[in-house]
């Protein structure tokens, strides 16, 4: 005879449960006798029971039901209320934080930045760090002048922050998932959940299909044997089996609702803020690239002099500028001519060729 039912409550670790029939007649049942391959069994859920005498046969989910509870996943989410999350940190407050080890780095007062004492850093400072290597070779006290290395690790750090300006800001859909929602507290717990079932879901399934042949080599074993010695072990065999399939399909079916029911943070926050963030972003970006650039531009000046004044007092580079000819003052733009003289014209390579133009840039602000 087959009934409908309602299951009142199911233990997911004993694998037993209690369902109430049409006919209100309770019923005590356990996994073994749960038949359904697509979900498995949970509190509320409405099922069809194959009883035979007094004896609880099987247990399906109705076709239907299973039907409603996939339309009525997918309308819950159809609609992101962006009113229900808001973010902890503000968009002013995560642009004021990352850009803070700017501020932090740069130290000095601005006034610098409008100094006459320029060089073009970007143009100049490959040239300058193969001058000062050279003059090393030349002089190794050079090596340990703490005054150069000081305005060497300021340099570094400069373009440290130059860079991490250029290559998150130049993005600005990274920028907002870097700066913005990795600080929020909502967007980190969202994330975590999200992989968590998007792990689980696949490894579950699998575990699932590796057991569905198994339970039918089970049964198929079970209807061929009729000694009743044999029997009774099959059917424990198959009934920790059975519970092991169930149990894999309701973990599988709960996170698959987890995932269903979960609010895409990202997007409710992409929705609200990136606006606002982009906006705020491009005008802090054109602030500290124009502020750093004009910063590492006065620090190559600054190393420029401090590097020659010493080469200036050196014995060993005295010597050297004399048996080699030559002549000027000490400065970059002597050696550089002096270097661009040892090079084969019809053989450079596009670095070379570029300290022509810095030569050039030297000849009109020197």
């Amino acid at each position: 005879m087959k009934t409908k039912g309602r299951i009142l409550f199911y233990n997911l670790q004993t694998g037993q449960g209690k369902l109430i029939l049409d006919t209100k007649e309770k019923l005590d049942f356990s996994v073994d006798v749960w038949d359904d391959f697509e979900v498995g069994p949970e509190a509320n859920l409405l099922v069809e029971c194959d009883i035979e005498g007094d004896v609880l046969k099987s247990i399906v989910v109705p076709s239907v039901t299973k039907e409603t509870v996939k339309e009525n996943f997918q309308a819950e989410n159809d609609v992101i209320s962006t009113e229900e999350c808001t973010a902890k940190y503000s968009v002013a407050q995560t642009l004021q934080s990352y850009f803070s080890h700017i501020e932090d780095v740069i130290g000095e007062p601005p006034e610098i930045i409008n100094t006459k004492a320029q060089l073009d850093y970007f143009l100049s400072k490959r040239f300058l760090l193969t001058a000062y290597n050279n003059l090393r070779g030349l002089d190794p006290s050079l090596y340990e002048h703490k005054e150069i290395k000081k305005k060497l690790n300021i340099i570094e750090d400069l373009q440290k922050a130059y860079n991490s300006i250029t290559e998150k800001d130049d993005i600005p859909d990274l920028a907002f998932e870097m700066i913005f929602l990795r600080v929020q507290p909502e967007y980190v717990q969202y994330q975590k959940a999200r992989e968590k079932c998007l792990n689980g879901i696949p490894i579950l399934t699998r575990i699932i299909n590796s057991l569905e042949p198994e339970i039918k080599r089970g049964e198929e074993n079970l209807k061929s044997i009729n000694d009743n010695r044999i029997k009774p072990k099959l059917k424990e065999k198959l009934k920790k089996i059975r519970g092991r399939y169930v149990d894999a399909i309701h973990e599988r079916a709960c996170l698959t609702e987890e995932l269903a029911d979960m609010k895409n943070i990202k997007a409710i926050y992409k929705e609200k803020y990136f606006h606002e963030f982009e906006k705020e972003l491009s005008i802090l970006h054109v602030k500290y690239k124009d502020m750093l650039s004009r910063i590492l531009n006065y620090k190559a000046y600054d190393l420029d002099i401090s590097i020659w004044k010493n080469a200036g007092r050196s014995k060993p580079i005295q010597e050297f500028f004399r048996d080699a000819g030559i002549k000027g003052d000490y400065s970059t733009k002597t050696f550089l001519r002096y270097y661009l003289d040892t090079l084969d014209k019809d053989k450079l390579k596009d670095e070379q060729a570029e300290l022509f133009k810095l030569l050039e840039y030297l000849e009109k602000t020197t």
